[in-house]
C-alpha cells in the first residue's frame, strides 16, 4: 500500500497487527521502509465502515478483492505500477 501526503511518501506493507488498549495497531516491516505505526480505534473502524458502505465502488472492491487477488492474473503488473508511484 502506498501512503502519500504532504508529510510523507511511503510504501507501507502491513507486517503485523496487534491489539492495543482501545483498538488495534498496524505495524509495517521496518527493514523495508521507515518504521510506522497506525493506531485504529473503534471509532476509526466505524468511520471506515461507513465510508465503504456509502461508496458503491468501494463496497464492490471489498466484495471482490479476494477474487481479483487470486484470479486477477495481474499481480506482477500491480506490483510494478506501485513501484512507479501509481496506485
Amino acid at each position: 500500500m502506498k501512503v502519500v501526503s504532504k508529510l510523507v511518501d511511503l510504501d507501507f506493507e502491513v507486517h503485523r497487527i496487534e491489539k492495543h488498549k482501545n483498538g488495534i495497531v498496524v505495524l509495517n516491516d521496518p527493514s523495508k521502509s521507515m518504521a510506522t505505526k497506525v493506531q485504529i480505534t473503534p471509532e476509526d473502524a466505524m468511520t471506515i465502515a461507513k465510508a465503504i458502505f456509502s461508496s458503491g465502488p468501494a463496497f464492490l472492491f471489498v466484495l471482490t478483492f479476494p477474487f481479483r487477488y487470486w484470479f486477477g492474473g495481474n499481480k506482477e503488473t500491480n506490483k510494478n505500477s506501485r513501484q512507479r508511484g501509481r496506485p
